[in-house]
């Protein structure tokens, strides 16, 4: 028996070692080519709305140390973990606050603002755009990632109508409903980029199918990796989900 234990425990270890987040990996790579252009020595601060673990928030504030980087979330053991760990990094220009983006957050304080999939867990989304906008700079920039709706997925158990998630307030936007709502919020979209395409959305199945499954993970990952790669070097024409760059209008003299 305690062999029996011993062997599940290692099988657990391993795949969670071999675990290649897909989704993860894929908004890290449109991240680094399509947010971090917009940077330029003029911009100083940047709020990370819903940054979870910060991820990209350490990304920008290890690369760019000029920058000023809050990490914002609703969830108060996630900020101290990620505070700590900031602390410990000795990272003097990254700070993680607990806040919620349906509620007020400080006028014209930052230089650029970005959310990646956290809209479509928030009922009151147009509330949460319009803090946003708010928050920013005049000429200050925001973009958003979130799924998309209707999806097209490679295997029917992937579909929305089959796989759902309890923790999404909507599973996604349909093509230019985002765009409309930032507009609402006084933003003015400056463009659209498609992800998670055919490629990117077969290396997401893959990896669903596969996670946590020794055997079939070290068959796959080669192949989920070569897609997810094949998936950040291409202009898609449409995808299953989106980032929307919009701009607060600056200040005509």
């Amino acid at each position: 028996m305690g062999a029996m234990t011993t062997l599940r425990t290692w099988h657990w270890q391993l795949a969670r070692r071999l675990d290649y987040h897909v989704g993860e990996a894929i908004r890290f790579r449109w991240f680094l080519r399509l947010v971090v252009p917009l940077i330029t020595p003029e911009t100083k601060t940047v709020l990370d709305a819903g940054c979870g673990t910060g991820k990209h928030a350490f990304y920008l504030a290890r690369a760019f140390p000029h920058l000023q980087v809050t990490g914002l979330d609703n969830r108060p053991d996630v900020v101290a973990r990620a505070e700590a760990e900031a602390r410990r990094s000795r990272l003097d220009n990254l700070h993680f606050v607990e806040g919620d983006l349906t509620a007020s957050l400080p006028p014209d304080a930052y230089d650029l603002i970005y959310s990646i999939d956290v809209l479509e867990h928030i009922e009151e989304d147009e509330k949460a755009l319009a803090h946003m906008a708010q928050a920013l700079r005049p000429g200050g920039w925001l973009a958003v990632h979130t799924p998309l709706t209707p999806q097209v997925h490679w295997f029917r158990r992937f579909d929305l109508d089959h796989l759902k998630n309890p923790l999404h307030a909507r599973e996604g936007y349909r093509r230019g409903e985002l765009e409309a709502k930032m507009q609402r919020a006084g933003l003015r979209v400056e463009r659209t980029v498609y992800t998670h395409g055919r490629w990117g959305t077969l290396a997401w199945e893959l990896w669903k199918w596969s996670r946590y499954r020794v055997g079939r993970t070290l068959l796959l990952l080669p192949l989920i990796r070569l897609l997810v790669a094949v998936e950040a070097r291409q202009r898609l024409r449409d995808g299953n989900c989106a980032f929307v760059i919009a701009r607060r209008p600056p200040v005509v003299e």
